[in-house]
């Protein structure tokens, strides 16, 4: 039990970049969600408060405060969704560079459970961590800062602290989902045989792309972008998960802005309320946008070391290393924006719908424009962030063979 435990320790010193980027997103999404759903409970327990003391004139504050309660009954289901995803795609891509620990753990004795264990342990600290820092900065920073903001405008008294029964809820619900994201993960490759495990998998064969036969139009392409093509459609569940947490993070960017910039026009009163809570989703989404891209930027780099070091023997220059490794996460990107923009589009009519105001045709083009942008910026920081880490890869340690 003891060399088992070291091989835990082992597994969360090699990775901790990994288990701090859940941490973060976790933190983000349970923050946000936890602040905002706090906020209905205290406004209808001040509606309450002032029935009780005679005043009539309720229905503004029952209204705003029935409409930042669907709000958070919404936004959380995507938070969590893009919180799920990267879990899946992080631990799927820990295991796949593990096979071999992990066949030689079951020859050495160890139980596939206690395989399994491990990278469950891994995802729920890194989660657990999250949760909890979300819980406390939600309830300490941003729903004071929300309530705070509202109350001075329409003069709300004071009611006490709010239990963050919302933030635990939702806590616990990333908690479980990645729980068994992991296990489900996990337990496709330990049910392989050993033998297969410890033997280096083959790289998938590849085969002609759609775009490859279309023989006029590809011979147009240069040889990088040729490359880099093949290597986007060769892996087809990687390139789901990368594009669909993409368009995810940038549908939530297009509502935040959506719902500022709606309210304006419908109504300017109700938007001076609610445009701290748009604000606030706004600045979560390009954060969870922000950090879903150098997560995967980060494990594309972690993957393609052997990669990495060949191209720089052959004599290629680190800025182009760089951009045939940032090429194909640019591709990536273009592709998560086209479609989560529409997605975007669809999913803010229905917020629309379930809040009883606002409506997408005070949606302008600039908000399409806006969130495009900051989606193209997300990805330069995490470019400029993770390109000394291209530079400082080991040529000889990457080149080594596996056996």
């Amino acid at each position: 039990m003891k060399t088992y435990f070291k091989t835990v320790n082992r597994m969360f010193r090699a990775n901790w970049a990994r288990l701090l980027i859940i941490a973060v997103l976790t933190m983000i999404s349970v923050s946000i969600v936890g602040g905002i759903g706090s906020l209905g409970p205290r406004l209808h327990r001040i509606n309450d408060m002032l029935i009780q003391s005679g005043y009539t004139d309720i229905w503004y504050h029952k209204f705003l405060a029935d409409g930042i309660e669907r709000i958070s009954y919404i936004f959380p289901t995507f938070f969590i969704l893009v919180t799920s995803l990267v879990v899946f795609m992080t631990i799927t891509r820990l295991v796949e560079t593990e096979r071999a620990q992990i066949g030689c753990y079951i020859t050495l004795g160890y139980t596939r459970f206690q395989v399994i264990m491990k990278y469950v342990l891994f995802i729920w600290v890194a989660v657990f961590i999250g949760c909890v820092a979300g819980i406390l900065l939600g309830q300490f920073v941003i729903y004071p800062t929300l309530f705070a903001s509202i109350a001075s405008l329409l003069n709300l008294p004071g009611t006490g602290a709010t239990f963050p029964m919302f933030g635990i809820v939702v806590a616990l619900l990333t908690l479980g989902f990645s729980i068994i994201v992991t296990v489900f993960t996990v337990l496709t490759t330990v049910r392989e045989r050993p033998s297969r495990l410890l033997r280096q998998k083959h790289p998938k064969y590849g085969g002609k792309i759609l775009l490859e036969r279309m023989t006029p139009l590809w011979r147009r392409f240069a040889f990088k972008y040729k490359s880099s093509l093949r290597n986007i459609f060769r892996y087809r569940i990687r390139f789901f998960m990368t594009v669909f947490s993409m368009m995810f993070s940038t549908a939530l960017v297009f509502c935040g802005m959506s719902l500022s910039f709606a309210l304006e026009y419908t109504n300017p009163y109700l938007m001076d309320t609610i445009r701290p809570i748009s604000s606030t989703i706004v600045l979560a989404a390009v954060l969870l946008n922000a950090m879903v891209m150098y997560n995967i930027t980060n494990i594309n780099i972690e993957e393609r070391r052997r990669e990495i070091a060949t191209l720089r023997v052959l004599g290629y220059r680190n800025s182009e290393v760089c951009g045939y490794i940032f090429r194909e996460i640019f591709m990536l990107t273009i592709m998560g924006v086209i479609i989560g923009l529409p997605a975007g589009y669809y999913l803010m009519s229905f917020v629309f719908e379930f809040l009883r105001f606002g409506g997408m045709d005070f949606v302008g083009w600039y908000v399409w424009v806006i969130t495009a942008v900051l989606a193209f910026a997300s990805l330069a920081l995490a470019n400029l962030l993770l390109a000394p880490k291209i530079h400082k890869v080991d040529m000889n340690g990457s080149l080594k063979t596996v056996e």
